[in-house]
């Protein structure tokens, strides 16, 4: 398996900077990654995060599940992106420092582009477009937390959702919004593409270790259900549900410190039920009770940090479809 120069032969991994372009300054456009190439013939699995400069969590894991991989004991190749977009966490912001673009915002990317269209084209073309399986993982930042995988329903919809429901979260969100993203794109070209939410806001302080064998579990569980490894499939919940959503809930009313009850994640939601407020801050007084327009399972995702930019999500309904 080669991306660029690093490559990594017949049950070998390796470390390495696959190279997509250069800067005005000619300085490198690089994305850090790991190869793990198993010894028996088998399926593409491509696992990436940190395509936001600020989501920085699963990079404190997923170094360390490449280390423990065996390329002996592996059909197929692993590659493994802990965190792609560099320059946003060198300058800790969630676009590219390059052009301000979001990574996960430029589709398949653009061979005349910019510097990160370039940059999300070569990657998208090296290693995506021949992959069998693609886990996106994405965390909450500094503003909300999450514990669910979301596919979408177009390409092969069916393997999306059998690879989204293997990797063991609570919530399965089978009907994502079309977006730009490299995820929906790959699912689009009918590769089984999945949006892993794993953690953000107080999980990198509060729930530190069970995020990082979250990540941990979907990739081995994934693996587990391509068929690239032996073993049993490892979930924290007796069942995983099927969502499919109906209502996303964003900051559409009153502005100010904006609480989330997160103790009903999960939970069977009644219409018009409370589900948050957004208080005054400076008065302390309650400006807006936030309530469920429509009954459904409030999925595990949602807002943390009471003051939301404009495109956070406040909260997640829908109905339950199928369980396993």
């Amino acid at each position: 398996m080669k991306l660029g120069t690093v490559k990594a032969g017949q049950g070998e991994k390796t470390f390495g900077f696959f190279k997509t372009g250069e800067t005005h300054g000619r300085f490198p456009v690089h994305i850090p990654l790991h190869i793990i190439n198993g010894a028996q013939p088998g399926p593409r699995l491509i696992v990436q995060s940190g395509t936001s400069g600020m989501e920085i969590e699963p990079a404190l894991i997923l170094p360390k599940v490449a280390q423990e991989l065996d390329a002996a004991n592996i059909r197929g190749t692993v590659v493994i992106v802990p965190l792609m977009n560099t320059s946003g966490f060198d300058f800790e912001q969630i676009t590219s420092a390059w052009d301000e673009k979001h990574l996960n915002q430029l589709g398949r990317g653009s061979a005349v582009g910019s510097v990160s269209e370039q940059m999300i084209h070569a990657w998208y073309q090296g290693a995506i477009a021949g992959a069998d399986g693609l886990i996106d993982i994405r965390t909450g930042s500094l503003f909300s937390f999450h514990r669910y995988a979301g596919c979408w329903q177009t390409g092969n919809a069916d393997k999306s959702q059998a690879l989204a429901v293997s990797l063991g979260l609570p919530h399965v969100l089978n009907n994502m919004p079309a977006d730009d993203s490299m995820a929906a794109a790959a699912a689009e070209d009918g590769i089984a593409s999945v949006a892993a939410y794993i953690g953000g806001g107080p999980g990198l302080r509060d729930y530190r270790e069970d995020d990082m064998a979250r990540i941990r579990n979907a990739i081995v569980n994934a693996m587990v259900h391509l068929g690239m490894t032996d073993g049993d499939l490892t979930r924290e919940c007796d069942e995983v549900a099927v969502i499919e959503g109906h209502t996303t809930l964003m900051p559409t009313g009153e502005r100010g410190f904006t609480f989330m009850d997160t103790g009903k994640r999960g939970q069977m939601i009644a219409e018009g039920e409370e589900i948050g407020y957004v208080r005054h801050p400076f008065t302390g007084e309650r400006l807006e009770t936030i309530r469920a327009p429509r009954a459904g399972v409030m999925l595990h995702g949602g807002l943390s940090w009471p003051v939301p930019p404009e495109d956070t999500v406040l909260a997640i309904l829908g109905d339950q479809v199928a369980s396993a």
